[in-house]
Order: C-alpha cells, then structure tokens, then sequence
C-alpha cells in the first residue's frame, strides 16, 4: 500500500509539473512576442538603443533562438559597435554548433563582409557535413573563389546542387567556377 501511495503521489507532481512547465512555456511565448512588437515600434522611431537592450533580454531568455541572436548582431552592427556584435556571433556559435548547423554562418557571414575568407572556411567548411541551409555553402564557395581556392569552391558548389538541385542560382556559380578552371588550365 505504501509503495502505490508513494507512486501516486509522484505521478501527481509529476503531473503538476508537466502542466507548469506548459503554462510557463505560453508566458515565455507571449513575453517574447510582445518584446517584439515593442522593437517593432522601437525600429520605426529610431530608437536603436532600445532594441538592442530589448533585444539583449529576448536572447538571455532563449540563447538557442537563431532569430533573436542574429537580430542582436545585426542592430550592434548598424550602430557600430563591432566588438559586440561578433562577442554576440561567437557565444551563439560555441553555445549552439552541436544544435544548430546554422550556428557558425552568423559569425562566418560577419568575416565574409569584412574579406576575412580564412575565417569563413575554418567556420563553414566543418558545417558542411551537417548539411546546413544554403547561405552557408554560398558564402563558403565564394570565400574559397575569393582565396583563388577554385577546385575548393567548385567542390562546395557542387555539395550544394547536391541537395538543392533545383537552385538556379548555385547551378549559375557552380558552372562559372567550373569555367574559370578551365580557363585557369
């Protein structure tokens, strides 16, 4: 008897923690909505400070959210505070690799629009076998195009007609690539 009064009493607590760890789930959900709403209003009068702390909230409370990382990034950029930006970039990566196959393409498209190719191959190429979204090989072949890695560039290309044979436009690149080599010799 003691032994089902003590199971009953674990599958009531089990229960009722179940049922708040649902409820608590809806709050987060509506919070960060409302949050952005709120930047909504904040981006439409200027007021990019604001966003970003905003922004610094959503993210403590749900640092797997590419969305809201990726947003924080982008305003600390438009306001020229790089330094914050790519701290930003880098904490989701290292927080989120073994989740996301996405995580490095934040901090690698950051070193791609300064012409830090090195870097986007170091960050990108381990992704690759992950099979991210497409941005990321598109970045990573143009980064090996950029070093004058071109049989690199033309393998990655290649990896993206791979599962994604419908896309025009990797098919265009792959192609020129596959030109400039044989230009090349």
């Amino acid at each position: 008897m003691r032994k089902l009064v003590t199971l009953f009493v674990l599958v009531l607590v089990a229960l009722g923690s179940a049922q708040d760890a649902g409820r608590q789930g809806i709050i987060d959900a509506v919070f960060v909505n409302r949050l952005s709403e709120q930047q909504d209003q904040y981006f439409d009068n200027g007021e990019f400070p604001k966003i970003i702390e905003s922004l610094k909230v959503g993210y403590e409370m749900n640092p797997t959210d590419f969305d809201i990382a990726t947003s924080l990034g982008w305003m600390l950029e438009n306001v020229e505070r790089w330094d914050e930006a790519l701290a930003t970039y880098v904490r989701f990566r290292r927080e989120n690799l073994h989740l996301d196959p996405d995580a490095a393409f934040p901090e690698a498209n950051f070193y791609f629009t300064r012409r830090n190719f090195s870097k986007v191959v170091s960050l990108l190429e381990p992704t690759i076998k992950r099979t991210p979204h497409g941005n990321s090989y598109r970045i990573l072949a143009h980064a090996y195009d950029r070093m004058g890695m071109l049989k690199e560039s033309l393998r990655v290309w290649n990896a993206l007609v791979k599962v994604a044979p419908a896309d025009l436009t990797a098919i265009r690149n792959r192609d020129k690539i596959a030109d400039k080599i044989k230009k090349a010799g």
